[in-house]
């Protein structure tokens, strides 16, 4: 859905979650949701931190597929302590009121099976 409203023009910020896996895959790093979820969970908070200033510098709106937020979120799911300065990023990196959640496809159930079968 991403890929669909950057081919019409409309600005995104792509997920950091899939990024941050290939980066700490690819140089063997620990930060990964099956070994360290709380360093993931640091990556992601300063991933999606820049986004939303690399997204202050476009004009007109931008659709994150991600963003602060979910990082508390994920901490919540994960059953891990939320730190004080990830409910500060919460209140300062503020979006819209208006939201609007999909659905999972197809595509990024298969992805979450496949790594739930190798990891």
């Amino acid at each position: 859905m991403i890929n669909a409203l950057a081919g019409r023009g409309i600005s995104t910020m792509p997920e950091a979650g899939r990024a941050i896996i290939q980066d700490q895959m690819a140089i063997g790093g620990e930060a990964l949701p099956w070994s360290d979820r709380r360093a993931f969970a640091e990556l992601m908070l300063s991933w999606e931190m820049r986004s939303y200033r690399a997204a202050l510098s476009l004009s007109g709106p931008v659709t994150f597929d991600r963003g602060v937020p979910d990082v508390l979120g994920y901490l919540r799911l994960s059953n891990l302590p939320i730190p004080s300065h990830v409910n500060n990023a919460s209140r300062i990196f503020r979006y819209h009121r208006r939201v609007f959640i999909a659905p999972p496809l197809a595509a990024d159930l298969r992805d979450r099976r496949r790594a739930e079968a190798i990891f």
